[in-house]
């Protein structure tokens, strides 16, 4: 009996210390409802998030700025609209915002390309880039995954 308790204490004390994880759950949402998510002034909307991932629909009616994210690869796949990403890997006047989060005033030897509908991006962790936007309206869906280190 006594064993069974010290078994039962230790398990216990296990579950209560396991790092906490966000569960994904499955989902459908239509063409229709993602347009919806975004619609009016929401610009984001977060569907799916755990430790090393993150999934949102995201609508832009302005270009970005200059930016870094230094912890998490991220993959755009376009839905509506048009813009000109800029990517390279310096920029001028470069600024930390917060821990992995910078900013700067322009990309320096950098690259472009024109993204449309159907386009898919995948931006490493560190790299600059800058969203452009070459229509009044550009909807996307993001993932960012957790840079894992090596």
């Amino acid at each position: 009996m006594k064993k069974r308790f010290c078994i039962a204490v230790i398990g216990a004390v296990m579950v209560a210390v396991a790092p906490a994880s966000a569960e994904v759950t499955f989902k459908h949402i239509s063409a229709e409802q993602a347009a919806r998510l975004v619609s009016n002034n929401n610009l984001n909307s977060v569907i799916a998030d755990s430790t090393v991932f993150v999934m949102s629909f995201h609508k832009r009616t302005q270009s970005g700025h200059v930016e870094r994210h230094m912890g998490w690869d991220e993959e755009f796949v376009m839905q509506e609209g048009d813009e000109l990403l800029n990517y390279g890997s310096a920029a001028s006047n470069p600024r930390q915002l917060s821990l992995g989060e910078f900013t700067g005033d322009t990309i320096t030897g950098g690259k472009s390309v024109l993204l449309h509908a159907g386009d898919v991006v995948v931006m490493p962790a560190g790299m600059w880039h800058q969203h452009l936007l070459k229509s009044p309206t550009v909807r996307y869906l993001l993932f960012r995954t957790r840079k894992q280190p090596r």
